[in-house]
């Protein structure tokens, strides 16, 4: 009975003794676990920055820096890309057609204009800034005696300007196939400002013929002298045709917003030059 006891106690001692590199293993098991978690995490995150500081400029976006004291002008279209009224700067035109959605920024004629103006449309459209504007200009005009003005277009979808344009080759198949040698008056539908909302067709009431005499008109002189004060030019001068491919059209108003109208009221040129579109 002794020898039995003595056994069992042998026999439980080494259990005792086993339990403790058990608890070693863990804790190393443990340790090795937190530390390949530690390598993973610091491989992903190295691995990004690597591949951050490796994009070329073909990735992303690359900014000019703005000249200092260097003695070149600047392009014209560095300059207006950075200006406050570039998002009227959009040029339409044969070499560079618009979209055919509607804009989302217009407004109902005759929610802005009163007794002001006359509208032709007056559940017409047009774009909400070029609105604001053109609705003081007629206000100021009135103020100095220049009697009202007529709004005969304004905003035109470029599915309504190509049934115009359609119109035109009906009679003539060869319409606007050399425009800068033989321009026109009818864009087709993606190539007209009116769909962007931002160009008028503005006769007088006691004028209402579209042609060269308008500009003859009391009407007609004090928006070629005044228009660009409220951001409008005139968008299709004389002699600019071999330019614009459109025919002189003095009662033709675009809004490109103050600062660009005065700029190319005083430089005496069309939207393309002014853009430096050849």
């Amino acid at each position: 009975m002794r020898y039995l006891r003595s056994r069992s106690r042998s026999i439980r001692h080494p259990k005792r003794i086993e339990g403790i590199p058990r608890l070693g293993k863990c804790i190393l098991a443990g340790i090795f676990a937190v530390e390949f978690i530690l390598a993973f995490v610091l491989g992903r995150y190295s691995a990004r920055a690597k591949s951050a500081s490796n994009e070329g400029p073909s990735s992303r976006p690359a900014i000019a820096p703005l000249p200092v004291s260097s003695p070149a002008e600047p392009s014209k279209a560095t300059q207006n890309a950075e200006r406050e009224d570039a998002q009227f700067l959009i040029l339409v035109n044969w070499e560079h057609p618009i979209s055919a959605e509607r804009p989302e920024d217009l407004v109902r004629l005759d929610s802005v204009f009163g007794d002001e103006v006359v509208l032709v449309n007056p559940d017409g459209s047009i774009q909400k800034d070029a609105a604001a504007a053109a609705r003081e200009m007629f206000l100021d005009a009135g103020k100095e005696g220049i009697g009202q003005y007529k709004l005969t277009g304004a905003y035109r979808s470029v599915q309504y300007q190509d049934q115009l344009f359609a119109d035109k080759l009906a009679e003539d198949p060869s319409y606007g196939s050399d425009p800068y040698r033989h321009p026109v008056k009818v864009m087709p539908g993606n190539c007209t400002e009116h769909a962007t909302g931002l160009a008028l067709d503005i006769l007088a009431v006691s004028y209402e013929k579209s042609n060269d005499d308008y500009a003859k008109t009391d009407e007609g002189k004090w928006l070629l002298e005044h228009a660009h004060e409220y951001g409008f030019i005139l968008r299709y001068p004389k002699d600019k045709e071999h330019i614009t491919g459109v025919i002189y059209e003095p009662w033709h108003y675009r809004y490109v917003g103050k600062q660009a109208a005065e700029e190319i009221y005083e430089q005496n040129v069309c939207l393309e030059e002014y853009l430096d579109f050849k």
